[in-house]
């Protein structure tokens, strides 16, 4: 899914702005870096996550320690105070170097274009920002 059915998906679910932000694919779809996804990862809040655990009826998560609340999305609790996101368009996405942190230790062939593409992103915003 692109940006444009990314958000909607997000919107649809009726979530509260601050006890969430988009993860990986979605949040680099957000940066424009990749230009879709195949699925919405989110991280919520524990108050979040006890309501959908009861609204889903979400028992296991997967071996990564995900939930999944559909085919295409699944999500991960934690506290708030350990979110790592930033801003973009009014939503909380993934900060990007938290992104390349975990992608250059995964190191799987998949993740090694986002790699170079997320730290010329970097590269770009810095100067940007000392201009």
């Amino acid at each position: 899914m692109n940006k444009e059915e990314l958000l909607k998906l997000v919107e649809s679910l009726n979530l509260p702005k601050d006890e969430y932000y988009i993860l990986g694919g979605g949040s680099l779809v957000m940066f424009g870096i990749k230009d879709t996804t195949a699925d919405l990862d989110l991280c919520v809040s524990e108050e979040l996550f006890k309501r959908l655990k009861e609204e889903y009826n979400l028992k296991e998560k997967n071996e990564c320690g995900f939930y999944s609340i559909s085919d295409i999305i699944e999500i991960i609790p934690n506290p708030k105070d350990e979110f790592t996101c930033e801003m973009i368009e009014g939503y909380q996405v993934e900060e990007l170097k938290r992104i390349l942190e975990f992608k250059k230790k995964r190191n799987a062939p998949k993740d090694r274009p986002y790699v170079e593409k997320i730290e010329e992103y970097l590269r770009e915003h810095r100067k940007k920002q000392n201009v």
